[in-house]
């Protein structure tokens, strides 16, 4: 009788503990919240892995688009939900790291209420202006920029948006002063660049793509540390000398309090997804890159290190919170 008490006692303690829970890890459908709408990189990022992921984990995996506030509405809805590994976030490191300087108050703080899990993509930008700027290269739009200095407008969708940050990026990386112009969203400022009503903008390689190759746009350089694949014939900004490197960043997260196996059990499965052929393949058409880190740790200290350099460039872009 003593030996079968302390059998059942031990094989208590044993399911009791992170580990054994993280086995029996996913016992129901696991939900994904992509704070934006249907369609555009972030909702295909986030259904080409949770397609792959589902039959990883031997659970559904469903994708939920809850859009507004800025991404806000759905962040709020996963911060308030339990920690256990059912709900996780369709997160954009860029945005996240700028929303605690673009909003006076916000319903979470991004680095307590999220657990960062991993990366999947980085969406590399591209600057493009319109034929009528005289710059084959970003040498030469930067010297085109400083002797006219303010008359060249660039393009974002919107005051605090990833496209906005990359121009006070490029704006400190090179000393030149442009001025920016916001749209409701980057189709329509890419409608006015392609008019030439703004002649410069520095955007997602998707986005412009199609008039890149049909000679409407002028693509001058790409901004992450390797060319991209959609774009070959244009060098960095790196290669050309300018300190340079962007990328809108696509990743993972969940609520705080997530159980470590949980999170490493996640993360492993996104790598192996993100390292499969097909979905190399389905992303390169997108124009964006498979990147993921090596840890969940490696993820979390860029995502700091990131909350850091946004809180920089926001202050000294003089943007100020709303």
């Amino acid at each position: 009788m003593l030996r079968l008490m302390t059998a059942c006692l031990t094989l208590l303690a044993a399911f009791s503990s992170g580990a054994a829970w993280a086995q029996a890890y996913p016992s129901r459908a696991i939900h994904v919240v992509v704070p934006y709408t249907a369609g555009g990189s972030s909702d295909f990022t986030a259904r080409t892995v949770a397609e792959r992921l589902g039959p990883l984990l031997g659970t559904q995996v469903v994708v939920e688009n809850k859009p507004g506030g800025n991404t806000i509405i759905g962040t709020e809805s996963v911060t308030k939900s339990p920690g256990d590994g059912y709900t996780l976030l369709l997160a954009g490191l860029t945005t996240y790291s700028a929303q605690p300087f673009l909003n006076k108050k916000l319903p979470y703080d991004v680095l307590k209420d999220l657990t960062p899990i991993n990366n999947a993509i980085i969406s590399p930008l591209v600057v493009s202006v319109h034929p009528s700027v005289p710059a084959k290269n970003i040498q030469e739009l930067i010297a085109y920029a400083k002797a006219n200095p303010g008359k060249i407008n660039y393009g974002s969708a919107g005051v605090g948006n990833t496209l906005h940050l990359a121009g006070e990026k490029f704006k400190a990386a090179t000393g030149v002063n442009l001025v920016h112009v916001p749209y409701k969203g980057a189709s329509q400022a890419v409608t006015d660049l392609l008019a030439g009503n703004i002649q410069m903008m520095i955007d997602l390689v998707q986005t412009p793509l199609q008039h890149i190759n049909a000679g409407k746009l002028r693509a001058l350089g790409t901004t992450w540390e390797k060319r991209v694949s959609a774009l070959p014939n244009v060098p960095t900004l790196l290669e050309q000398g300018v300190n340079y490197n962007f990328g809108a960043m696509i990743g993972f997260m969940g609520p705080a309090g997530m159980p470590k196996d949980v999170v490493n059990r996640l993360h492993a499965e996104i790598s192996k997804i993100m390292a499969m052929p097909d979905v190399r393949e389905a992303f390169a058409r997108q124009a964006m890159e498979p990147a993921t880190f090596a840890s969940p740790e490696a993820y979390a200290a860029a995502f700091r290190t990131e909350v850091d350099n946004m809180g920089k460039l926001v202050k000294a872009a003089g943007i100020q919170p709303e």
